[in-house]
Protein backbone atom coordinates (compact mmCIF):
# COMPACT_ATOMS: atom_id res chain seq x y z
CA UNK A 1 0.00 0.00 0.00
CA UNK A 2 1.60 3.30 -1.08
CA UNK A 3 0.29 6.49 1.02
CA UNK A 4 1.24 10.13 -0.61
CA UNK A 5 0.58 13.35 1.25
CA UNK A 6 1.14 16.39 0.01
CA UNK A 7 0.09 20.24 0.28
CA UNK A 8 -0.01 23.14 -1.61
CA UNK A 9 0.06 26.95 -1.08
CA UNK A 10 -3.45 29.05 -3.66
CA UNK A 11 -1.64 31.96 -5.02
CA UNK A 12 -2.80 34.93 -3.19
CA UNK A 13 -7.21 35.58 -4.44
CA UNK A 14 -6.94 31.61 -5.96
CA UNK A 15 -7.60 29.50 -3.22
CA UNK A 16 -11.57 28.96 -4.17
CA UNK A 17 -10.86 28.35 -7.79
CA UNK A 18 -7.77 25.20 -6.43
CA UNK A 19 -10.42 23.84 -4.56
CA UNK A 20 -13.02 23.59 -7.28
CA UNK A 21 -9.82 21.72 -9.35
CA UNK A 22 -9.61 19.39 -7.01
CA UNK A 23 -13.16 18.61 -6.29
CA UNK A 24 -12.90 17.57 -9.74
CA UNK A 25 -10.29 15.44 -9.88
CA UNK A 26 -11.99 13.67 -6.28
CA UNK A 27 -15.07 12.80 -8.57
CA UNK A 28 -12.81 11.26 -11.17
CA UNK A 29 -9.71 9.81 -9.16
CA UNK A 30 -11.98 8.00 -6.49
CA UNK A 31 -12.85 5.17 -8.91
CA UNK A 32 -9.59 4.51 -10.36
CA UNK A 33 -8.88 1.15 -10.07
CA UNK A 34 -6.61 0.54 -6.65
CA UNK A 35 -7.98 3.85 -5.45
CA UNK A 36 -8.18 3.16 -1.68
CA UNK A 37 -9.00 6.90 -0.73
CA UNK A 38 -8.55 10.20 -2.15
CA UNK A 39 -9.30 13.74 -0.84
CA UNK A 40 -7.70 17.29 -0.28
CA UNK A 41 -8.56 18.83 2.93
CA UNK A 42 -7.23 22.93 4.74
CA UNK A 43 -4.68 23.05 6.42
CA UNK A 44 -5.92 24.76 9.92
CA UNK A 45 -3.35 26.49 10.64
CA UNK A 46 -3.04 28.67 7.13
CA UNK A 47 -6.42 28.98 5.00
CA UNK A 48 -4.37 29.37 1.69
CA UNK A 49 -2.81 25.21 2.36
CA UNK A 50 -4.69 23.11 0.76
CA UNK A 51 -2.94 19.12 1.91
CA UNK A 52 -4.05 16.10 0.21
CA UNK A 53 -4.33 12.31 1.60
CA UNK A 54 -3.95 9.81 -1.08
CA UNK A 55 -3.87 5.70 -0.11
CA UNK A 56 -3.24 3.29 -3.09
CA UNK A 57 -3.05 -0.42 -3.50
CA UNK A 58 0.20 -0.20 -4.64
CA UNK A 59 2.84 2.02 -7.00
CA UNK A 60 1.32 0.48 -10.30
CA UNK A 61 -2.52 1.84 -9.51
CA UNK A 62 -1.03 5.36 -8.84
CA UNK A 63 1.58 5.19 -11.97
CA UNK A 64 -2.13 4.40 -13.94
CA UNK A 65 -3.75 7.28 -11.88
CA UNK A 66 -0.65 9.18 -12.89
CA UNK A 67 -1.68 9.10 -16.75
CA UNK A 68 -5.11 8.85 -16.71
CA UNK A 69 -6.93 12.35 -18.18
CA UNK A 70 -8.61 13.91 -15.27
CA UNK A 71 -5.21 13.45 -13.49
CA UNK A 72 -3.16 15.67 -16.45
CA UNK A 73 -6.17 17.86 -16.89
CA UNK A 74 -5.87 18.93 -12.58
CA UNK A 75 -2.37 18.86 -13.15
CA UNK A 76 -2.16 21.49 -15.66
CA UNK A 77 -4.81 23.54 -13.47
CA UNK A 78 -3.15 23.83 -10.73
CA UNK A 79 0.01 24.51 -12.17
CA UNK A 80 -1.60 27.85 -12.71
CA UNK A 81 -3.43 28.13 -8.83
CA UNK A 82 -0.15 27.45 -6.65
CA UNK A 83 2.58 29.68 -5.38
CA UNK A 84 6.07 27.54 -5.78
CA UNK A 85 5.80 23.60 -6.51
CA UNK A 86 3.52 21.45 -4.34
CA UNK A 87 5.32 19.15 -1.80
CA UNK A 88 4.92 15.28 -2.01
CA UNK A 89 6.19 12.72 0.06
CA UNK A 90 5.02 8.81 -0.64
CA UNK A 91 5.18 5.99 2.13
CA UNK A 92 5.35 2.58 1.35
CA UNK A 93 3.14 0.72 4.04
CA UNK A 94 3.83 -3.18 4.08
CA UNK A 95 0.58 -5.06 3.79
Amino acid sequence: MLIAIGSARALPGRRDDLIAAATEIVAGTRGDDGCESYGFYADINDEGTIVSLEIWRDQAALDAHMTHSHTQTFLTAAAGLVDGIPVVAIHHVPQ
